[in-house]
């Protein structure tokens, strides 16, 4: 069995599910290059001067207290952008592996319990197939975790350190 049949043979393993595990993957990864580049771009559009400009403002300074850290939070909520999306297809990727898994397994046993004197190779070869669902999901699943709260801590930073500069900001014009 050479490479190619192989992999044909792994991604029938999954039946249905491989592509769409595939189409799911696709479409998280670019979520999460998009994010990456945001977050760490050198053209990351930035509120810190609008930050810094509210609060030398001459008014109230509760005011510029709640503007201050309006702008701030505002910024933070446009930096998160998309996590949700993350997290939904991340968690959605191993299951539908495990619903691939499931799906191979029924299929195997059904064809035990047909009587047709199934050999316990093919019926170890059907359970390995559908076994590799789960292994994709969770192959794909991972590495996106991690990526993700990469992300999350990338924003954490950005967002402690818009509100060090309004701290610094308010000290100045104090």
């Amino acid at each position: 069995m050479n490479l190619l049949d192989a992999a044909l043979a792994w991604w029938r393993g999954g039946d249905l599910l491989m592509p769409v595990m595939l189409a799911v993957a696709v479409v998280l990864y670019a979520i999460l290059v998009e994010r990456t580049l945001v977050l760490w771009g050198t053209r990351r559009a930035s509120r810190t001067d609008e930050l810094i400009a509210t609060v030398r403002r001459d008014d109230d300074p509760r005011w510029r207290a709640w503007a201050a850290h309006y702008l701030a939070m505002s910024e933070a909520e446009q930096l998160s952008r998309g996590f949700g999306l993350i997290r939904a297809l991340t968690a959605s990727l191993p299951l539908l592996g495990l619903l691939g898994t499931v799906t191979g397994m029924v299929g195997t046993f059904g064809a035990l319990a047909g009587g047709g004197g199934l050999p316990a190779q093919r019926a170890s070869a059907g359970i390995s197939l559908a076994l590799t669902a789960t292994q994709y999901g969770m192959a794909l699943a991972i590495p996106a975790v991690l990526w993700a709260w990469l992300l999350s801590r990338r924003v954490d930073q950005l967002v402690e350190h818009r509100e060090l500069v309004v701290r610094v900001a308010q000290q100045d014009a104090a």
